[in-house]
C-alpha cells in the first residue's frame, strides 16, 4: 500500500453537456480500458466522508474523503477484486474482496473472498476479519457482509466450520474476534437478520433431495414456516425483512408459471404465507433488492427497463427520488447511499451518452453538486448514443436491443455483441466496449435474444435448449440481419465478437451461419458444452442445482431431446466449418469458464487450417477486471477488426 496524495487522482467538478462535444479524433483507448474513476461510493454514517474506489496509472485505488476538507486518504487495493463496500461505524471502512487461486479442495481456478476492515483515523491500516479463523480452511467465500449488530457493532458473515455447517458469525471490526451469532446446517444456504442484527430466520436447500426450507428460530431452535419441494432452480430467494417484521422474498416462478416476471412478496414469519405484493413489474424481473445499511431492513428494489430503476418502499426515500429525478429533468437517476439520519445522500446520473456522473445532495442547503463521474473526459462529450431498439426475428417476435451507431450515414461495418450468461442482459447507459467500438467506427448492435434474464421466466425458458442452431442464436443472426435490411450494416462487413456465453455465440455463428459474418472474435468462451457441465458437477457435486440448471438450460425442457445435442452444438467438435478469421483469447486465472475450453477450441481450428489469432493472458479473470486486461483486449480487437472489417 501507499499513502501519499496523488496529484491529479480527485476528478474536478464540472458541469455535464447534454449534447457530445464534437471532436477531430475519438478517445484514446486508454480512457475506454481504464476502471472507473469513481465506483462504490459509499457515505459515512455521520456524512463527513466519502469512500469510492478510483485508479492511478492502472492501480486500483480506495479513496476516503473528507468532504469539508477535500483531503484525500488512499489505499492501494490492484491486488484484490473489490465487490461491495460498506461502513461498519464512522471509523471503519468494510472492503469485500476476492482473488483467484488454486485449491486442492475444488477444481480449477477458484475466487477466494473475505472482507478488509480500513481504520480511517489511522491512516487506512486494515485487517482482515476472521483471519486466523479455523474457518478459514474450509471456506472459499468469507467475504459477504449481511449487516452490523446493533449491540456491539460487530460484522455478521456467514462462514463454514469445519464440519461444514454453515454458521453466521459476528466479527469485530476493530480488533481481532469473532462470535458465532447463530449455527446453521451442512445444508444451509442463507441467513435473514433485523434491524438489530439478529439472527431470525434461516433458508436450507439440499441438494440430494431438491428441497429448500424457510425455518425461523424460536425458543425451541429452528422451525420450517415454508418448505418447496422440486427445488433443482430454487423458486424463492429470501432477502430480509421489512418494516413490519414480514421477510421480503423474491419470487422466480417454477416452469408452470413461466409467464409471469419475479417479483418481491412479504411472508409472514408465522405462518409462511405470502400476505401480499411488495412490487413485480409485468414486463421486467426484479434484480437487486435494495437494504438499508442502518437497519438491515429491505427498503427498496431495481430492476432493468432502458435503465436501472430504483422503486422505494421507504416514504422519505421514494420523496427523494422523485425529487431528483424532477431537478435532473428525467434522466436516470439511482440514489446510491445516504448518511444515518439521511441529511445528506449521494446520487448519481447516467445517459445513453455520457457515463455515470455521482452528485452530493444536501438536504438541508437543498444543494446538489457534482463529485466527480465514473470515466472522467469520457463525460464531458464525444460519445455517441447508446440506443434502445427492437428488431424483428423470423418468427415475428420484437427483440429488444441497444444499438450504438458512429457519426456518418451507413451503411458502417458492423459488430454483433451479444453478451454473456446467457441469462444475464444488457441495460442501457455507459458500456465500455460498445461506444470503443462506436467510437473506431463500427456500429454495435447487443441483442437481448430469447434466453437473457430480466424480461420475464417465458423470455428466460425459451432459449433452454436452443444454444448454436436454435432460436437463441437466431435472434443474434436475425439481428444482424435486419441492420443490413435498415442499411446501418454492410453485410461484407459484419463480425461477430463476445465474451464468456456471448464469445459461445461469436464461435457458434462463425460455425453455423458462416455466410453471415466476416470474422468472430471470442473471449473466455463456452465451446465445449457437455466438458462444462462436467467441470461444475466435478466442482460442486452432481446432484447440486448448478449442474441441474446447466443441464435443463442447455438441453431443454423436453427430456427427449437430450441425446447428442451437447456435441451437436458445440463449436469445438466443428472447427472444419469455420472458414472465417478467428481472435480467440482467454485469461489463465479463469475462475467462471475454464482456459481447456478455449485450448480446444485452438486445437480444433489448427487441425483444420483455420485462420486462427490465439491468445492466452496471464493474470486475467472472467470479467477482464483491471484496466491491464482491458487494455489487452481492446488493443488485439481493435487490431483484428481493423484488419478484416474496417476502412
Amino acid at each position: 500500500m501507499f499513502r501519499s496524495a496523488l496529484a491529479g487522482l480527485a476528478v474536478a467538478l464540472f458541469a455535464c453537456s447534454t449534447s457530445p462535444a464534437q471532436t477531430e479524433a475519438p478517445p484514446a483507448l486508454e480512457l475506454f480500458a481504464q476502471m472507473p474513476h469513481m465506483d462504490m461510493v459509499t457515505l459515512s454514517p455521520n456524512g463527513q466522508r466519502i469512500a469510492f474506489l478510483s485508479n492511478y496509472e492502472g492501480r486500483r485505488i480506495l479513496v476516503v474523503r473528507d468532504l469539508a476538507s477535500g483531503e484525500d486518504q488512499l489505499a492501494n487495493v490492484s491486488g484484490i477484486r473489490p465487490e461491495g463496500m460498506l461502513w461498519a461505524n464512522d471509523r471503519t471502512l468494510l472492503l469485500s474482496a476476492s482473488e483467484a487461486a488454486n485449491t486442492q479442495r475444488v477444481r480449477g481456478v477458484v475466487d477466494f473472498s473475505a472482507v478488509l476492515a480500513f481504520d480511517v483515523e489511522d491512516g487506512l491500516d486494515f485487517r482482515q476479519l476472521l483471519r486466523g479463523s479455523r474457518r478459514t480452511g474450509v471456506n472459499i467465500r468469507m467475504g459477504r457482509v449481511l449487516g452490523i449488530s446493533a449491540e456491539d457493532g460487530y460484522v455478521l458473515i456467514p462462514a463454514r466450520d469445519e464440519g461444514g455447517n454453515y454458521d453466521l458469525l459476528a466479527a469485530d471490526p476493530s480488533r481481532r474476534g469473532s462470535r458465532v451469532e447463530a449455527g446453521g446446517s451442512t445444508v444451509t444456504r442463507d441467513w435473514v437478520i433485523d434491524r438489530n442484527g439478529e439472527a431470525v430466520a434461516r433458508v436450507d436447500y439440499s441438494n440430494a433431495r431438491d428441497t429448500q426450507r424457510i425455518l425461523v428460530r424460536d425458543g425451541n431452535g429452528w422451525t420450517p414456516i415454508l418448505e418447496e419441494e422440486d427445488a433443482d432452480r430454487p423458486v424463492y430467494s429470501t432477502w430480509g425483512l421489512i418494516e413490519d417484521g414480514s421477510l421480503a422474498v423474491r419470487v422466480t416462478y417454477n416452469r408452470n408459471d413461466r409467464a409471469t416476471t419475479s417479483g418481491l412478496y412479504a411472508v409472514s414469519l408465522e405462518t409462511g404465507e405470502i400476505t401480499r405484493r411488495l412490487f413485480r413489474h409485468d414486463d421486467y424481473d426484479i434484480g437487486a433488492v435494495l437494504t438499508d445499511p442502518y437497519t438491515n431492513l429491505v427498503v427498496g428494489v431495481a430492476y432493468s427497463d432502458v435503465f436501472d430503476e430504483h422503486v422505494w418502499f421507504d416514504e422519505e426515500l421514494t420523496a427523494r427520488q422523485d425529487m431528483l429525478e424532477a431537478g435532473f429533468g428525467g434522466a436516470s437517476v439511482r440514489i446510491e447511499s445516504w448518511s444515518r439520519d439521511r441529511s445528506r445522500f449521494v446520487v448519481s446520473t447516467e445517459g445513453d451518452a455520457r457515463p455515470r456522473v455521482y452528485y452530493l445532495y444536501d438536504v438541508a442547503s437543498n444543494n446538489v453538486a457534482a463529485i466527480g463521474s465514473a470515466y472522467g473526459n469520457l463525460a464531458l462529450g464525444g460519445l455517441r448514443p447508446r440506443l434502445h431498439i427492437h428488431y424483428p426475428a423470423r418468427d415475428g417476435t420484437q427483440i429488444p436491443g441497444y444499438l450504438t451507431t458512429p457519426d456518418g450515414e451507413g451503411p458502417f461495418p458492423t459488430v454483433i455483441l451479444p453478451h454473456g450468461g446467457p441469462g444475464s442482459r444488457d441495460t442501457g447507459g455507459f458500456d465500455y466496449l460498445a461506444h470503443f467500438l462506436a467510437s473506431r467506427g463500427y456500429a454495435v448492435m447487443q441483442p437481448q435474444f430469447r434466453g437473457s434474464d430480466g424480461y420475464g421466466r417465458e423470455w428466460e425458458v425459451a432459449g433452454y435448449g436452443e444454444w448454436g442452431t436454435g432460436l437463441m442464436q437466431h435472434d443474434v443472426s436475425d439481428g444482424a440481419l435486419a441492420l443490413v435490411q435498415a442499411n446501418i450494416a454492410d453485410p461484407d462487413r459484419i463480425c461477430i465478437v463476445g465474451l464468456s456465453y456471448g464469445g459461445y455465440a461469436a464461435l457458434a455463428g462463425a460455425a453455423f451461419t458462416p455466410d453471415l459474418y466476416r470474422c468472430a472474435a471470442a473471449i473466455a468462451p463456452v465451446t465445449d458444452l457437455a466438458a462444462l457441465v462436467r467441470y461444475d458437477r466435478d466442482r460442486h457435486g452432481s446432484d447440486h442445482w448448478t449442474v441441474a440448471y446447466w443441464d435443463e438450460a442447455m438441453n431443454g425442457l423436453d427430456e427427449t431431446r437430450r441425446t447428442a445435442r451437447l456435441r451437436a452444438v458445440s463449436p469445438a467438435y466443428h472447427g472444419d466449418r469455420i472458414h472465417i478469421p478467428v481472435l480467440l483469447m482467454h485469461g489463465r486465472d479463469d475462475s467462471v469458464v475454464p482456459i481447456e475450453q478455449s485450448r480446444d477450441m485452438r486445437d480444433a481450428l489448427r487441425r483444420n487450417r483455420g485462420d486462427l489469432e490465439y491468445i492466452e493472458m496471464s493474470d486475467t479473470d472472467h470479467w477482464l477486471s483491471s484496466a491491464e486486461m482491458r487494455t489487452q483486449v481492446l488493443t488485439e480487437l481493435e487490431s483484428f477488426l481493423d484488419e478484416h472489417i474496417g476502412d
